[in-house]
C-alpha cells in the first residue's frame, strides 16, 4: 500500500483540527499536586536489537525476484500490461481526491 503526500496532508488537518478543539482546563482554584508524565514504551530495547539484527541481515536486492525479470526485459519477452498501469494510476488519482 503507498500512501500519498495529500493522504497525509489530510491526516495532518485532521489531527491538528482536533489537537485545537480540545478544551482548555480551568483552574479550580484549588491546589493539584502536579501531574507526571509518564513513558510507556511497547517494546525493549533487546526487541529492537534483535529486530535491527534481522533487518541488517536481509539482502538489499532480492535477487530471485529481480533475476526473472531482468532475463526477461534483456531478451525481449516482459511486456508491460497497459490497463494494468491505467487503473492503477486512475486508483491513485482517485485515491488522492478523496477527502
Amino acid at each position: 500500500m503507498k500512501i500519498s503526500r495529500t493522504q497525509i496532508d489530510q491526516v495532518l488537518k485532521i489531527y491538528k483540527a482536533s489537537k485545537a478543539s480540545k478544551p482548555v482546563p480551568r483552574d479550580t482554584g484549588g491546589a493539584q499536586p502536579a501531574r507526571q508524565d509518564k513513558v510507556k514504551l511497547s517494546f525493549s530495547a533487546e526487541d529492537i536489537e534483535k529486530v535491527k539484527r534481522v533487518v541488517n541481515a536481509c539482502p538489499d536486492i532480492r535477487e530471485e525476484l529481480v533475476e526473472p525479470l531482468a532475463r526477461a526485459v534483456e531478451s525481449g519477452e516482459y511486456s508491460v500490461d497497459l490497463e494494468s498501469v491505467a487503473e492503477k494510476m486512475l486508483g491513485r488519482l482517485l485515491a488522492d481526491r478523496i477527502r
